[in-house]
């Protein structure tokens, strides 16, 4: 992982723009490289500083936020829309944006954000890549000439985390170079469930459920309000 990570900010209200500076100025990892008053400011800093992470609005006068990380696609591993509208949540998604926050920000929320921003630049230095053959009912991964097998029904849950897939078992965590779908497609559809627009449980393992909350061995796990029916039955 990159020691600090780089961040810019990119937002038209200067006290939205503290707001994220002061948050992030608890994060020892996080360092401040510019913040931007509107996009074309940013588009200018961004090819010189090379951020790792981009804290952007979606409505600014020029050009959008939306736009900027359209614009940026591959230039920018991480971008994270931070905006007073979340109707545009599912564009913003579609724009393979890491995550979407709502102002006011939430400390809780942002934290959150951060600590998987983090976790994802650790465990993709050493990202496996997926064999496609499954059987015996597991999988194969493998990392340069290492080659791991993980029984499928040891798999507790797959997160999206924008070209990878984290795939958690009860003993270890792992980084797949692969989209989500396409992971989704080599697993068992009668065992695994997608309950989220970035989770995929096993239904073996599931503990408990509250609301919009999943409960499984000690992760709590968000379920989409367009997923709830695939819960049916389990309870």
């Amino acid at each position: 992982m990159p020691d600090p990570l780089k961040y810019l900010i990119v937002d038209d209200v200067e006290i939205d723009r503290l707001a994220i500076e002061t948050l992030a100025s608890r994060y020892t990892f996080l360092q401040k490289v510019a913040v931007c008053k509107h996009a074309l400011e940013a588009v200018e800093l961004i090819p010189i500083l090379k951020p790792d992470i981009i804290f952007a609005d979606i409505e600014m006068p020029g050009i959008s936020g939306m736009d900027l990380v359209r614009n940026l696609a591959g230039k920018v591993p991480i971008p994270v829309f931070i905006t007073s509208h979340p109707e545009f949540a599912l564009e913003g998604f579609e724009t393979q944006a890491f995550d979407y926050l709502i102002k006011p920000l939430n400390p809780e929320r942002f934290a959150r954000c951060i600590l998987r921003i983090r976790e994802f630049y650790e465990i993709r230095s050493k990202a496996y890549a997926f064999d496609k053959e499954r059987s015996s009912g597991h999988i194969s991964i493998k990392q340069g000439y290492d080659k791991y097998k993980i029984l499928i029904h040891d798999i507790l849950y797959l997160e999206a985390m924008k070209d990878y897939t984290k795939i958690v078992t009860s003993t270890d965590r792992y980084l797949v170079l692969g989209t989500f779908s396409h992971m989704q497609d080599q697993l068992p559809s009668e065992l695994f469930t997608r309950i989220h627009r970035s989770y995929i449980v096993n239904r073996n393992k599931i503990e408990s459920a509250s609301g919009n909350k999943l409960f499984i061995s000690t992760y709590q796990l968000p379920v989409g309000k367009s997923y709830k029916m695939a819960l049916d039955g389990i309870f």
